[in-house]
């Protein structure tokens, strides 16, 4: 592109109306102690119940990536305390792999004590599991910051595999917080302000909340097609809620929405009459439905 051809820079002062920012993260080699989230989370002035602890069950998955080496590990029963699992040692002779039985181990699931008979081998995925316990890694930070999104504020992806996200301007205090909380825990939080009242900026962002709020309609109409007669009564209280909470969000975001409000809202109003159309065919009892 020549200088005589190039579009002029958008000149934004100090007082120019912000629509939000665009935001990404990133926790790249982070590893934190669960107390140490724990702290910075309060320290940033947030929700510390989102980092909660991890079971040993769940750990002991994750220890399995550093034991299989050279062994395959398969869990072969489970009851309300304990896991048993069959290690099986893989060799390879010539152009064939054999396998051979290992040991049985067997976790406690309400201890995290490992068990098994061999000493070495019970030491190492002890160690291993406690380990895999104490530690948060950068997929466990991303899945926090998730989930203090679901609580606080909105996330529009601006891509389909998702990763940047379009935050509204009201919710800067909130991002505010979570770069507290993402500087203490040695991880990175990008933000790139979008101001008002440029063609495209304006254009983007109608796209993205717009794109972002037809999504989540789409998955209320998708779980409603799935109810049937075995469908608990709380389950359908709880996508009606749901569908409300999404009115509630329209109107919220209507000043970001343009043009695409209107289709948006007979969405919804379309999930809503599936859902009592649902419930009618599920109880039979019109009135009943009218109150889900």
């Amino acid at each position: 592109m020549t200088a005589a051809t190039a579009t002029p820079p958008v000149l934004v002062g100090t007082g120019t109306p912000l629509l939000g920012e665009v935001i990404a993260w990133a926790c790249p080699g982070v590893s934190v102690t669960h107390p140490a989230l724990v702290a910075a989370l309060e320290a940033a002035g947030l929700d510390a119940g989102v980092a909660r602890e991890l079971a040993p069950r769940h750990a002991f998955s994750r220890a399995c990536r550093r034991l299989s080496e050279q062994r395959i590990i398969r869990p072969v029963s489970e009851d309300a305390n304990a896991v048993r699992f069959q290690f099986t040692q893989e060799s390879r002779d010539g152009d064939k792999f054999e396998y051979t039985l290992e040991t049985m181990l067997t976790l406690d699931k309400q201890t995290g004590t490992v068990t098994c008979e061999l000493p070495g081998l019970a030491t190492l995925a002890q160690e291993e599991l406690d380990r895999c316990i104490a530690a948060r890694t950068g997929s466990d930070i991303t899945r926090v910051v998730q989930k203090l999104f679901e609580r606080q504020a909105d996330l529009f992806p601006i891509r389909p595999q998702g990763g940047c996200y379009f935050v509204a301007e009201r919710h800067a205090a909130f991002v505010d917080k979570v770069q507290e909380l993402m500087d203490r825990v040695a991880g990175r939080l990008l933000r790139f302000p979008v101001p008002a009242g440029t063609q495209e900026g304006d254009r983007s962002v109608t796209r993205a909340v717009a794109d972002g709020l037809a999504a989540v309609v789409a998955e209320h109409r998708a779980a409603v097609s799935q109810f049937g007669t075995d469908t608990r009564d709380d389950t359908l209280r709880r996508a009606a809620e749901r569908i409300r909470t999404t009115k509630f969000k329209l109107a919220a975001y209507a000043e970001y929405l343009s043009g695409e409000k209107d289709r948006l809202d007979r969405a919804v109003a379309e999930a809503e009459r599936e859902l009592r159309e649902k419930v009618e065919k599920i109880t039979a009892t019109p009135a009943e439905a009218a109150t889900v």
